[in-house]
């Protein structure tokens, strides 16, 4: 069973992904408590979650593309060694960092001639293929059904 994880507006998400990126734990915490209504322990555990996503922030595209090389042939201890040489990132974070892409959080950014996801939902939804667009928005984004079903509906 998948774990529970709260939504959290798209602008307090990204404050709190920023706060993280800065040190600033405690006022990220704060902010998805406030934007959530969850107790202290699980808006820890969600901003915990935000810290390899925070990271990805410092490491350039050639590092993020070696390390998931890495991280795909089993080598995740060698990924957080390189990502660690490679960037600003001290121990810990390069290891939040590769943990975060092997649980799938990071997502690999679209080659530049991939249309964005919303545009290729959006032709579904005009073909009226509405089962192929819910489960290329639970794949590519790891959301449930009802999740991405609110965000097909919310696209124009």
């Amino acid at each position: 069973m998948k774990p529970f994880v709260p939504y959290v507006m798209p602008e307090a998400r990204a404050r709190a992904v920023a706060l993280v990126a800065e040190g600033d734990m405690i006022p990220a915490v704060r902010l998805i408590r406030q934007a959530t209504g969850l107790g202290l322990k699980e808006a820890k555990d969600y901003v915990d979650g935000l810290k390899g996503e925070a990271y990805a922030r410092t490491v350039p595209a050639d590092v993020q593309a070696k390390a998931r090389a890495m991280i795909a042939e089993g080598r995740w201890k060698d990924a957080a060694k390189f990502v660690r040489q490679e960037t600003s990132l001290g121990l810990r974070a390069a290891k939040d960092y590769v943990d975060a892409v092997r649980a799938g959080l990071i997502p690999v950014e679209p080659p530049v001639d991939r249309p964005m996801l919303s545009d290729r939902v959006r032709a579904f939804k005009t073909a009226g293929d509405l089962e192929s667009a819910i489960a290329l928005v639970c794949a590519e984004t790891g959301m449930r059904r009802d999740e991405a079903l609110r965000f097909i509906e919310a696209l124009h």
